[in-house]
């Protein structure tokens, strides 16, 4: 597999799925099945289109199968862009998921007062499948996001469509009354709270879930 250059010099052309459909004995429809991720391709075929992958070491064109199939394999990330603890395992923790489900990572971070909604934009223009909201803060403005793509808000604070998406986590108000109760249960005559930013809507639930305590 070569092509010639400008310069009438001869270079290795990538291999495409031709090549590997003609390695592996199947045809082009059933490598793109097993590329994809697609069902209905038995584990013996699957093996010998994947073992035909390696050897040719080919690199689908993600980019023509995004226009072909509308779909990206590729997931958005807002970040709070900071190297805290607890956002930045998280966003570890979310990146080895979508690995594991065959997913990239596109971020976006907040950084240098970037509203949420245009890191939220900024995804949509380069083509993602499904966007997170690691961290929702309050940024001065109510977050509305009509998105064409599904939305999981890890926190409170966000607006979302009727079946755009889902906002999860924990309930930090109910979460740090307790801890304060727990304390003050054991005989501390008070318990110190030292708060995360207070634009965090986390940060707020647990300082008021403490002033309830007391």
């Amino acid at each position: 597999m070569t092509t010639t250059g400008a310069a009438g010099g001869r270079r290795r052309r990538a291999p495409g799925m031709t090549e590997v459909a003609r390695a592996a004995g199947v045809s082009q429809k059933t490598v793109s099945r097993v590329v994809n991720g697609e069902p209905h391709v038995s584990p013996e075929v699957r093996d010998r289109v994947l073992r035909a992958v390696r050897d040719l070491d080919y690199r689908p064109n993600t980019a023509a199968r995004a226009l072909l199939l509308g779909r990206y394999r590729r997931i958005g990330v807002v970040s709070l862009g900071t190297s805290l603890y607890g956002p930045s395992t998280l966003l570890i923790a979310l990146e080895r998921a979508m690995q594991r489900a065959g997913y990239s990572v596109a971020l976006a971070s907040t950084l240098e007062g970037q509203r949420v909604s245009a890191a939220v934009d900024a995804l949509l223009e380069q083509g993602v499948d499904g966007i997170v909201l690691s961290e929702p803060i309050d940024d001065g403005t109510p977050l509305r996001l009509i998105a064409d793509v599904p939305v999981v808000s890890l926190g409170e604070g966000v607006e979302l469509a009727p079946g755009a998406g889902a906002v999860v986590g924990a309930d930090g108000v109910a979460a740090a009354r307790l801890a304060t109760a727990h304390l003050l249960s054991l005989g501390h005559r008070t318990v110190w709270h030292i708060p995360g930013p207070q634009d965090w809507w986390a940060a707020r639930d647990r300082l008021r879930g403490w002033r309830e305590a007391l």
